[in-house]
């Protein structure tokens, strides 16, 4: 199936299977360790062992050199320039200065743009203003690809139903006893995982509020066997959270 379409855009064949999801992300001359990252990452997420490296012209692509998702190799490359998993689950277009286009499945979006859909999009949007002068196309860029979701601002704003209502509601039920440390441990970072891919996006001071949370749980230890004496137990969890809580509500 080929990636690009006769215009030399993602062709909707491609994106249909999967439901691939497009997110503008900046760029400059050439290929970086931001862009190289981002398809080395969405490789590994997805399962590819290698880099379809291709020159689009004239609509059409040349040969594909197959490259390791680590080669440096894929950095400082000019444009235009197409980088695929060799499965073809994802990919980053490179037409021209100032932006790429990364392209893919839920799983390789994983990687190629952890901070999820809709908050990539949003800082496209925030960098396009910035830039617009200095690459025009920014502008029109970030309109094709505004963000789905609203970002919440506060606990009070985040719909039940929404996975960042699951992690809000997980908060409130370790604060009150209602699970365990390792319970809220494994269905909020599970929860966070979802929020991400579904593209739920926050701002400050939900966002500090949810980052603090995350960095409690990288001091804990889910699995009693490995807790090490540095580690969070379950009542100072809970006490933190409850203090996060009492902060933000």
């Amino acid at each position: 199936m080929a990636v690009l379409d006769g215009q030399g855009t993602f062709s909707e064949q491609w994106l249909s299977a999967g439901e691939k999801k497009i997110v503008p992300v900046p760029a400059g001359n050439r290929t970086d360790g931001s862009l190289g990252r981002r398809i080395t990452e969405g490789c590994r997420t997805a399962g590819a062992d290698a880099v379809l490296v291709m020159r689009p012209s004239a609509g059409a692509a040349a040969p594909a050199d197959r490259l390791p998702p680590t080669d440096p190799v894929l950095v400082a490359l000019s444009p235009p320039l197409l980088l695929a998993a060799a499965n073809l689950e994802g990919a980053v277009l490179f037409s021209g200065p100032g932006y790429a286009l990364v392209a893919g499945t839920s799983a390789f979006l994983t990687g190629a743009a952890p901070e999820g859909v809709d908050q990539a999009r949003a800082r496209f949007a925030r960098y396009a203003r910035a830039a617009v002068r200095k690459w025009p196309v920014l502008e029109s860029t970030a309109r094709s690809f505004p963000p789905g979701h609203i970002a919440w601002k506060n606990p009070r704003d985040v719909l039940e139903a929404t996975a960042t209502g699951q992690q809000l509601a997980l908060m409130r039920d370790v604060a009150a006893g209602r699970c365990t440390g390792a319970e809220f441990a494994v269905g909020w970072l599970d929860a966070r995982r979802r929020s991400q891919q579904r593209g739920e996006r926050v701002r400050d001071p939900l966002e500090t509020l949810l980052d603090r949370v995350f960095s409690l749980l990288e001091d804990y230890s889910i699995d009693p066997q490995f807790k090490e004496p540095d580690d969070l137990s379950d009542d100072e969890l809970k006490n933190a959270v409850i203090e996060l809580l009492r902060k933000a509500e």
